[in-house]
């Protein structure tokens, strides 16, 4: 069953789920919110979710009376035609006689979604405790909550600039609404937003929330909707980083989006398209003959890439190393995961580097009840890949530039590296002829996981003074633009 949160239908639109740093403002102690939003609400349940839903939507609305003039050519903010709709998703059949869309879509629209209606320019939600978004509000907390409406009005402003009457993949209008969400959340943890409160801590927690609403590996192109993780937390981080403008320019359309079907000859979807855990820490190549038969391939092909790279530069490459230990031998003891440059070797402690690998959370939901759960310690193999990568990048600060491992910069560009290699790895089978290993399509999902919350704990690379957001920014930034951009 496909997550989500909203419709692809073309009334309704929704959340579906199927080196440099950025500076995030905050306090440890935010200041005090602003006295609870007392906007009208149709079924208004007068309880907690409730409450944080209104008070979000209050402060959307707010920043989009600032910022829409911006993007509108000078014009004002239209305000919604439309009520706002909140909706017992274990009794949605009422909610049709109120809402004109969801009687439209189907009473069961509404369960375990939410959604903004272009039919009669009104915002709905499913308000069940048991259901999608109140339980990753209480899983995440409620900038998460935020965001998910932040995104449902970034469709109102797409009515409002005439964008749904272009020809363009749903996966363009519901990527523009990512952004939006980011542009607004930036103002949040400027403390700009009267009612909801974050720090930088809160800020990590939504976003690996938000990554949650990521879309099901696709059967076919045809069922490309919202995007994978990374399409959509890039999109949240392009608007956080650059604002409402980047997110409504008239190229948006042209963006490059990740998601992806299986392809014909990659690993079956029934396993995820992940490599096994021992795979994945064997240093030797696939064997091409018989893949079977050993070699996960990994690290022989960082060492072909960063070969390369160096190469490009006219400079020398000395193939690094992979060696199990309780700690690395070098630096901080507190650490499970790190690279030495004095043997040139990335060290893994193999109990640390098995929660690596399944670190993944996802959504299920219950055919039945529509309940929702978040299962954690789901298998990923690019997630372990991942803090693997970042030792290369480590080594290629050491060997090829001769700088700093560990600060900021060292650690800002080494998400940056990861990017690039990511990109390089990242295509179906037998388009390359250099190299076996390429990533399937879930992969780019639990690169962006462990970004945002593997590569800065202290048993791995540490965070050295960033956030999430700061790396996965830098690591956007390697994906889209290559070694070049790092």
């Amino acid at each position: 069953m496909r997550h989500r949160f909203g419709l692809t239908m073309s009334v309704l639109v929704g959340l579906t789920l199927t080196g440099c740093t950025v500076t995030v403002a905050g306090h440890d102690v935010p200041p005090p919110p602003a006295p609870n939003s007392t906007l009208s609400v149709v079924g208004d349940s007068g309880g907690t979710f409730d409450q944080t839903v209104k008070n979000s939507l209050d402060d959307v609305f707010r920043f989009w009376r600032r910022a829409y003039p911006s993007v509108s050519g000078g014009k004002q903010l239209p305000p919604l035609k439309g009520k706002l709709y909140s909706v017992d998703g274990a009794h949605p059949s009422a909610a049709a006689k109120e809402n004109e869309c969801i009687s439209k879509a189907g009473a069961n629209a509404i369960v375990d979604n939410a959604f903004y209606c272009e039919l009669d320019d009104s915002i709905a939600w499913d308000r069940n405790s048991q259901h999608l978004v109140p339980t990753l509000g209480a899983k995440y907390g409620p900038l998460l909550v935020a965001m998910v409406f932040g995104h449902e009005f970034g469709h109102a402003i797409q009515e409002r600039l005439g964008l749904f009457n272009e020809n363009v993949p749903q996966i363009v209008h519901e990527s523009q609404a990512d952004c939006a969400s980011g542009a607004f959340t930036a103002t949040v943890m400027q403390n700009q937003a009267p009612h909801i409160r974050a720090t930088p801590t809160d800020l990590d927690r939504a976003l690996i929330g938000y990554l949650n609403v990521r879309d099901d590996t696709p059967a076919d192109q045809k069922d490309i909707s919202h995007g994978d993780g990374f399409d959509r937390i890039a999109a949240v981080a392009d608007g956080f980083e650059h604002g409402v403008t980047e997110c409504y320019k008239p190229d948006w359309a042209d963006r490059t989006f990740t998601e992806r079907p299986f392809a014909p000859g990659e690993e079956q979807k029934s396993a995820g398209g992940n490599e096994p855990f021992e795979q994945v820490i064997d240093p030797r190549p696939i064997n091409q003959n018989d893949p079977s038969k050993g070699g996960g391939g990994l690290q022989p092909d960082l060492n072909r890439f960063w070969s390369a790279a160096a190469k490009s530069i006219n400079k020398n490459w000395t193939n690094v190393k992979i060696a199990q230990a309780d700690h690395p031998k070098c630096g901080d003891t507190s650490s499970e995961f790190g690279y030495c440059p004095n043997d040139n070797t990335v060290y893994f402690n193999v109990d640390f580097a098995k929660r690596a690998y399944d670190s993944i959370s996802m959504l299920r939901i219950d055919p039945q009840t529509a309940n929702v759960t978040v299962a954690q310690n789901q298998p990923g193999d690019f997630a372990l890949g991942t803090l693997f990568s970042y030792g290369w990048g480590l080594a290629v600060r050491q060997q090829l530039f001769n700088r700093p491992l560990d600060d900021t910069a060292a650690l800002l560009a080494i998400s940056c590296y990861t990017g690039a290699y990511a990109k390089d790895i990242n295509v179906p089978p037998n388009t390359k002829g250099h190299t076996f290993f390429f990533l399937s399509p879930p992969d780019m999902d639990e690169a962006t996981s462990a970004v945002l919350s593997l590569v800065g704990l202290d048993q791995a690379y540490g965070s050295h003074g960033t956030t999430g957001l700061d790396r996965v920014l830098s690591f956007v930034k390697g994906y889209n633009g290559g070694l070049h951009a790092c």
